[in-house]
């Protein structure tokens, strides 16, 4: 009869198992990682797998890109050190995200004088010759130092997206004017790399104080970007003159597929320029001159020169001090251009009541400078534009929308983009319109891009007014809490009050019955 087993889990044998012998082996392997050669091939796939697992994080970068190629070892390596690193912004590779973003850290904390024959530069030479082949797109917010990169563009044969900015973020007390900006030697070293680079097809520059001459002097190496097809040049300094360089990249030589040249000094002259090239090309998609000083006259050329185009995507005009006197030319561009899709128009005086009384349909008008632009169609009349301006001399539409006239130049710019079939996306916010205008503008163009993309629209105005149903149900709830709270404490303060009265009427109860037993 066997004996039943003992019911106390404390009394139990505590079975431990050693390691294996083949566990042991791989843990000292991984101890000596860097003395064994062609691991790969001596070890099978789990056993490298397990390797790769006990292998230290900290291990020297060149030689680790030399020797690893585990996704699940850099994975871990990047979660360690960068822990909000999205790996889809870097070709959905580990490898390539720790690289990428390392070498970043290491040129954004360069010193501003460095020795060329130092350490310091040889080390950052080893670590992208070791990362050469696996460097896609750099993002350098911050480049303190004014050193020639050709380093990077000679060793980096992948190298096809790169932006810099020179200059400290944060100085604190320590600010000096000439820390900050591009310098003539690095635009020098800069065009020479690009004319150079062979695979470079996306270049930012923000926030350089780049000039009209610092322009001519990268346009020694733009010129030869022939496979250029991103330019970002936002938030500098480009006048005219600059603008006029620039506009020859839209030539049919060039394959530029994205020009941002927002926040910059471009007046009526630099944009005409832009425009009279954007004509004839047949590759760009987006136009982006937001925050400049265009104006009624540089627009009006650009806006004729749009007319022809039919390629252009997406233009971004906003904060250009446009006024009515533009909309009759807006008007031609958005009837004769069927492919523009997105028009950002935001921040601009567009709506002047004393302005209004100009004549909508005006073949030619003279603009600022004494220059004028002929409309398209002549005065004989565009298609579309005359059925809008025959729409807007029947009487219906006469009674207006906010307090303006569907017969005025607004009221006709108003039409105009209820009535175009390409348009998804207008942006006409702070533009002066009346709120009743904006919204049902913003609403038409709104439902047009939902059947474009097939979704219901009734779906999504059901959507809407939930929301607006609900928020107001909040709001009542809320101000019900806080006047519970409020009559609480009204309350509260009620019954204190009380409290201490009585309290002072006992008091003063009892110091009379004192005195008269004192007096009998």
């Amino acid at each position: 009869r066997q004996r039943p087993p003992i019911p106390f889990r404390a009394l139990e044998k505590v079975r431990v198992r050693p390691q294996s012998l083949v566990q042991i082996c791989l843990g000292r392997v991984a101890e000596n990682f860097l003395s064994y050669d062609n691991l790969d091939k001596k070890l099978g796939k789990k056993q490298l797998e397990d390797v790769y697992a006990m292998l230290d994080l900290n291990m020297s970068l060149p030689e680790a890109a030399a020797r690893i190629a585990d996704e699940n070892y850099w994975k871990r390596r990047t979660q360690a050190k960068h822990r909000n690193a999205q790996v889809d912004k870097h070709g959905m590779s580990w490898k390539q995200t720790f690289l990428e973003l390392e070498l970043q850290d290491v040129l954004e904390r360069i010193p501003i004088t460095l020795d060329y024959e130092g350490p310091e530069l040889e080390a950052l030479r080893q670590q992208v010759t070791a990362s050469r082949l696996h460097v896609f797109k750099l993002v350098v917010s911050q480049f303190p130092s004014h050193i020639d990169l050709s380093f990077l563009f000679d060793a980096l044969p992948a190298l096809c997206s790169f932006s810099v900015t020179y200059g400290n973020r944060r100085l604190g007390m320590d600010y000096e004017r000439a820390m900050f900006g591009m310098k003539i030697s690095d635009a020098q070293y800069l065009a020479r790399n690009i004319r150079v680079s062979q695979t470079l097809v996306s270049l930012s520059l923000p926030c350089n104080m780049i000039d009209d001459e610092l322009i001519k002097v990268l346009m020694g190496g733009l010129s030869y970007g022939h496979m250029l097809t991103h330019l970002d040049l936002s938030h500098n300094k480009i006048g005219d003159r600059g603008a006029r360089r620039l506009a020859s990249l839209l030539d049919p030589d060039y394959c530029l597929h994205s020009l941002d040249l927002s926040d910059n000094q471009i007046h009526a002259n630099g944009c005409m320029h832009i425009g009279a090239h954007l004509a004839e090309n047949m590759t760009c998609t987006v136009l982006n001159l937001r925050l400049n000083r265009c104006e009624d006259n540089g627009v009006s050329h650009l806006f004729q020169d749009m007319c022809v185009n039919k390629y252009l995507r997406t233009l971004n005009i906003s904060c250009n001090d446009l006024t009515v006197r533009c909309l009759p030319y807006m008007n031609a561009m958005i009837s004769d251009n069927d492919t523009l899709t997105e028009l950002d128009l935001s921040a601009n005086p567009l709506h002047q009541p004393e302005g209004d009384d100009a004549a909508p349909g005006a073949a030619a008008t003279q603009l600022a400078g004494g220059s004028s632009v002929q409309l398209p169609g002549g005065g004989g009349g565009g298609s579309m534009v005359d059925a809008v301006d025959a729409e807007g001399a029947e009487g219906d539409e006469d009674e207006g929308i906010g307090g303006v006239s569907m017969s005025s130049p607004l009221g006709i710019f108003a039409r105009f983009l209820m009535k175009s079939n390409a348009l998804l996306r207008v942006d006409i916010r702070q533009c002066g319109l009346p709120p009743e205008l904006a919204e049902r503008v913003s609403t038409t163009v709104k439902h047009r891009e939902l059947r474009a993309k097939g979704i219901p629209v009734e779906a999504y105005e059901r959507s809407r007014i939930q929301q607006t149903v609900e928020v107001p149900e909040e709001e009542e709830a809320e101000g019900e809490g806080e006047e519970a709270l409020e009559e609480g404490a009204e309350g509260a303060e009620g019954q204190a009050a009380e409290s201490k009265e009585g309290a002072e009427g006992a008091e003063g109860e009892g110091e009379q019955e004192e005195k008269h037993e004192e007096e009998n």
